[in-house]
């Protein structure tokens, strides 16, 4: 017994190590955009630099952090070799994603940077999540509602002064002309794709530590800040969940029943001061970007109805095992889609055809399936309102952190025990 406590805790400041990388991978996947990189002149999305370049500084402080993990274990290989006991829908998409990536590598000749970036953060940090002390999940969540605020602020302060905090930049190219704003996060679907699910978060009861008044304050910032951030879907779904959200409390005040004094209170204080501020919004201009890019798209449902025509360029066969990436890109550039498919399973079977995409999405699900089990109520609704954004956007079938953002919001501001911490100190 003596000897097992020697060595572990000679191998506590491998875990302590480890924690801190999980800790910065979840940080560094929020405040350091491909806009950022691009500013600082790492070459993470534009043509040129070395392999090692191309992926994001969150997905080597993940991978590092597991391998620190592993190693302050008394049998690294043993805990390793129980991950896919205790994780089974993220072992069966870790299988699937190694076989997409040598699909990718071995036949299409396609860079695998983008497989791996785009999912490799997410599920290494819901394995070792799972481990966190109450105390460092409560540490996580906080540091992310920070992360959350600043960003949805900064997106208002740059709409309001006429400012970025880095320059817009999409596949290498500077974007000018373009009102939304980038804050942290980078790309603006990006910020209102995430903002939009934090948002949904908190008024589905995410983190019960928050009091009524400053979940209200938090949700009205992150719905006011979609209007900067520009994304016409986030904002509809992010509306749509308000709504439904106030269906039950409306009814079953209507219905007689006891309401919680506090709600209706900050109801009253908040609907008259929102209703005021859509109203000065509206009279003073500030909303008519946002609606402009309602009435006229500039391109970007057509772009997603003319994806269709690629359908009628390929064979069966091109389509089943995946058509020639030069061919394709210059498909693209000809129907004026050369920025991504804007649909990410569609941009998936155009990439790396219908069968490797059909196997790959089974184990997507199954990862899915991981980050619910672990989740509170209603995390079907998230994880719904998260399909519907990557489904009309090239979330998924091009390099972005829209599924890492998402996954570490719905690990710890949405897990089950979130709020919980404190209580649990106080038992012990």
């Amino acid at each position: 017994m003596s000897l097992t406590l020697a060595v572990a805790n000679d191998r506590q400041p491998l875990r302590i190590a480890a924690r801190i990388c999980a800790f910065a991978a979840a940080i560094v996947a929020f405040v350091v955009s491909a806009m950022a990189l691009q500013a600082l002149g790492v070459p993470y999305e534009a043509p040129g630099g070395g392999a090692l370049q191309k992926l994001h500084p969150a997905t080597y402080l993940a991978i590092l952090a597991l391998t620190l993990e592993a190693a302050s274990r008394p049998r690294p290989f043993a805990y390793l070799a129980a991950l896919p006991l205790r994780f089974p829908g993220a072992a069966l998409f870790a299988v699937n994603l190694a076989l997409i990536v040598a699909y990718a590598a071995l036949f299409q000749r396609t860079p695998v940077a983008p497989l791996i970036d785009t999912f490799i953060v997410g599920a290494i940090l819901l394995a070792l999540y799972e481990d966190f002390s109450p105390r460092e999940r409560a540490a996580l969540r906080l540091a992310l509602h920070i992360i959350m605020v600043v960003n949805a602020c900064l997106g208002l302060a740059e709409f309001a002064f006429d400012f970025r905090l880095t320059p817009f930049v999409a596949g290498g190219r500077a974007i000018v002309g373009d009102y939304r704003s980038t804050a942290l996060l980078g790309h603006p679907l990006l910020n209102a794709g995430t903002t939009a699910l934090y948002a949904a978060m908190l008024i589905l009861g995410a983190d019960r530590a928050l009091k009524l008044p400053l979940r209200l304050v938090l949700t009205t910032i992150q719905l006011v800040a979609l209007v900067p951030f520009g994304g016409r879907t986030s904002l509809t779904l992010a509306i749509v969940v308000v709504c439904l959200a106030a269906l039950k409390p409306i009814g079953e005040a209507l219905g007689g029943r006891r309401f919680d004094l506090r709600a209706a209170i900050a109801a009253n204080f908040v609907i008259p001061f929102a209703a005021a501020a859509a109203a000065a919004a509206w009279f003073g201009g500030a909303l008519a970007p946002l609606i402009e890019r309602f009435s006229a798209d500039r391109g970007s449902a057509e772009a997603r109805v003319v994806v269709f025509d690629l359908f009628d360029a390929f064979s069966l066969q091109d389509i089943l095992l995946g058509p020639d990436p030069q061919r394709l890109a210059t498909l693209q550039n000809t129907l004026g889609i050369e920025y991504g498919i804007e649909n990410s399973w569609l941009g998936l079977v155009f990439q790396y055809g219908a069968l490797m995409t059909t196997f790959f999405l089974i184990g997507f699900a199954a990862l899915l399936c991981e980050f619910w089990r672990r989740a509170k109520s209603g995390a079907w609704a998230i994880i719904l309102l998260f399909l519907v954004q990557v489904s009309s956007s090239a979330s998924l079938s091009v390099k972005t952190l829209a599924f890492n953002q998402f996954a570490i919001l719905i690990l710890a501001v949405f897990d089950w025990r979130a709020g919980d911490e404190a209580a649990t100190r106080g038992r012990a």
